[in-house]
């Protein structure tokens, strides 16, 4: 038994699907089914059942999961131990920044940071908010700022930021000179969203909001920048629904004359931007508990308007 065939246990027991799994890492489906196969042989028992177009756990396989997904985590974790011997005396926390997270939010953790407990080392780390949870999960990281909900029940969340939503539009739309909108009125319009890889989960919610008000127009983009939203907006006449704050990256995109924000006038649709950690780090990670309770009593009641 090796690491390898661990993890291509683990990633066909995620996916329920051997194609998925085999492109979730980057190999093709058949030395996947043979890595598995060899596992089984090796352990003496099935851990899937194979049906046509279908793929289920058998109980010898539920049992066996979490057991794989602990060693892995362990195996993972080794490659995040210093090779220096005084990163043990340092006082450190590793920050992890979605690169379209608000700059008020970045700069109220960090100055929490320079208040609450000023000796603590910052290393950071800019990444897409989906790259960033999975490497907090992973112990990779202690903190990061990201784009909330979550959608990732084992760890915890603050919400810092929250601002509204507006509809990205050419200047020249039909639209453009309203005051504000709601999405059921724009039902028949092409709307256009980012590659969901940067946040599945938070994606997901923009989309759900979107097929609630009934707009069925959706155009997937098989990328995350903004800039390039933008264009598209300009070359196709479709919207964007963007964070709509002037503090918000995404809004400062369409802040040019040729592009008009008009502000999502429906309840309950708002963006959040806070900070996610693991449960009981703050005990262990220096610093991560004195920041934390001053985040909460400044912002837990009364984010900061994005």
């Amino acid at each position: 038994m090796d690491i390898q065939q661990l993890r291509c246990f683990v990633a066909v027991a995620d996916e329920l699907h051997f194609g998925r799994a085999a492109e979730r890492l980057h190999v093709t489906p058949s030395p996947l089914s043979r890595r598995i196969r060899e596992l089984e042989h090796e352990l003496g028992s099935d851990l899937f059942i194979r049906e046509y177009h279908r793929v289920r756990l058998t109980v010898f396989g539920l049992d066996f999961l979490e057991p794989a997904r602990e060693v892995l985590k362990r195996f993972d974790a080794l490659k995040h131990l210093s090779r220096d011997p005084e990163a043990y005396r340092r006082r450190r926390c590793r920050l992890g920044v979605a690169p379209l997270a608000a700059p008020l939010v970045v700069d109220a953790v960090l100055d929490a940071f320079h208040k609450a407990a000023p000796d603590v080392e910052l290393p950071l780390t800019p990444a897409p908010s989906a790259e960033l949870l999975a490497e907090l999960a992973d112990d990779g990281l202690d903190l990061a700022v990201v784009h909330l909900p979550i959608g990732v029940p084992d760890l915890n969340s603050l919400t810092v930021g929250r601002g509204p939503y507006a509809v990205a539009m050419r200047a020249d739309d039909e639209f453009a000179g309203r005051d504000s909108l709601s999405l059921s009125e724009l039902r028949h319009r092409e709307f256009l969203m980012a590659s969901p890889k940067v946040h599945p989960f938070f994606m997901g919610g923009i989309r759900a909001a979107l097929l609630a008000a009934g707009v069925t127009r959706i155009i997937d983009l098989p990328h995350t920048d903004v800039i390039q939203v933008a264009t598209q907006v300009s070359r196709t006449g479709a919207l964007n629904l963007t964070p709509g704050g002037p503090n918000h990256p995404a809004a400062r995109v369409f802040g040019s004359p040729d592009y008009r924000l008009v502000p999502l006038g429906a309840p309950g649709i708002t963006v959040s931007i806070g900070v996610a950690w693991r449960p009981g780090s703050e005990d262990q990670v220096p610093g991560l508990d004195e920041v934390l309770t001053a985040l909460r009593d400044e912002y837990g009641a009364d984010p900061i308007s994005l």
